[in-house]
């Protein structure tokens, strides 16, 4: 991503093709039986198989490095990245998600998933740490992406987060028409980002407490 990137709360904009293949059977010729004497002949027993039960989709493990979606939102961290932890490790942790730095925009990282529908930007301060981890609203599902452990992220409602925080308090970014609604987490903050037009949160962050979600972090 070039410098001068504007991160609009509204929209942060590789798809995947399956293969199939197919499986031939052979057939072998096998002498004919002669007919046994109608008196010999009995009728075997006739029983009802019960149907195989029809596996589930078992839930991958929670903060698996490698699958964003699996990722649990706090007021700390995002899955396995920790506000406050290491930038330099931790991109060496997710580095099978794609997520990386981008050319001529030091301390910023940025990925996004496989079906497009979200995007995950990652912002270093001066020192190395994680001063930011963003979850941005890509595509045309609300819904999609990390959660909290109460179900919420991108297409929460304001009422909804509200109504799950007794300490979160509305707030307007000082850059641009963002509303926000902010979440104390002492050193951290949990931050839902929303703009006119959509009900539900275009972006879910957390930040280092008192910092806001950035509009342009490679400015």
């Amino acid at each position: 991503m070039a410098t001068g990137w504007t991160r609009q709360a509204v929209v942060w904009t590789a798809a995947l093709a399956a293969g199939s293949a197919a499986l031939a059977g052979c057939s072998s010729s096998v002498p004919a039986v002669p007919d046994a004497p109608a008196s010999n002949m009995a009728s075997p027993p006739v029983t009802g198989a019960a149907p195989s039960p029809t596996p589930t989709e078992e839930a991958g493990p929670a903060n698996d490095p490698s699958d964003a979606d699996s990722w649990v939102v706090t007021t700390a961290k995002v899955g396995p990245i920790e506000v406050g932890g290491s930038f330099a490790d931790t991109l060496e942790e997710i580095r099978q998600t794609g997520i990386g730095t981008l050319n001529d925009c030091d301390g910023v990282a940025y990925g996004y998933a496989a079906d497009n529908a979200y995007d995950v930007l990652i912002v270093a301060g001066t020192t190395d740490e994680v001063v930011e981890v963003s979850i941005g609203w890509n595509g045309d599902t609300m819904g999609v992406g990390p959660r909290t452990e109460e179900g919420l992220g991108l297409g929460s409602t304001k009422a909804e987060v509200l109504g799950t925080y007794e300490d979160a308090a509305e707030a307007q970014a000082t850059v641009g028409d963002t509303e926000l609604v902010e979440v104390d987490g002492g050193e951290t903050d949990l931050v839902f980002s929303f703009v006119s037009g959509y009900d539900g949160a275009v972006g879910l962050s957390v930040v280092t407490a008192g910092r806001e979600p950035a509009y342009e972090p490679c400015a």
